[in-house]
């Protein structure tokens, strides 16, 4: 499946707001960070992190960054570190994709 159809599902797989896990390849669940996100129209995710003053909005663009390059996560090929130098937004990004890899 390409990025525009999962992104598509996505969105509305998240039109109600969702709790995700914190996930890594790595680490897999982590006891915290578990946070919840909607998407509420437009080209991004709102991700609200408990605690947190202010509401995460990550783009659709950060989510392909992340779809891109799944496969080469998963593998090792790819480290969370270099993702996180081309996006801030990784923890939601991943933990949103792999909570959601089923419509990939």
């Amino acid at each position: 499946m390409g990025f525009e159809s999962f992104w598509k599902d996505l969105k509305q797989s998240l039109i109600n707001k969702t709790l995700i896990r914190n996930w890594t390849k790595d680490s897999g669940y982590l006891q915290k960070g578990d946070f919840e996100a909607v998407w509420k129209g437009g080209d991004y995710i709102e991700c609200y992190p408990p605690g947190a003053k202010n509401t995460q909005v990550v783009s659709k663009e950060d989510f392909k960054l992340i779809y891109d390059n799944w496969k080469d996560y998963l593998n090792g090929e790819i480290r969370r570190p270099e993702l996180r130098d081309l996006s801030r937004f990784t923890k939601y990004t991943i933990s949103i994709i792999h909570q959601f890899k089923g419509l990939m």
